[in-house]
């Protein structure tokens, strides 16, 4: 299994705005996951991407705020 973290880049709080991938869908290495933005200003977003291949459980909601490193979602 592999997790899926909030990169360390950027300010320390972030909020997810929405998942580009569903709950318990397959995905592959260098699929978006996740599209965040900055959760104390009006900064340009980020997206994350899958790490492996495999089946991605999210971990959190959208809209809720998460710090840097925080696992997100999960890779089986």
């Amino acid at each position: 299994m592999t997790d899926l973290h909030l990169p360390g880049a950027g300010p320390a709080c972030w909020l997810l705005v929405r998942w580009l991938a569903s709950d318990g869908s397959r995905v592959r290495v260098g699929q978006s996951l996740a599209e965040l933005r900055p959760a104390e200003a009006d900064g340009a977003g980020i997206r994350v991407s899958a790490l492996a291949t495999g089946t991605l459980w999210h971990q959190v909601r959208p809209g809720e705020a998460l710090q840097v490193g925080q696992v997100i979602g999960l890779i089986e």
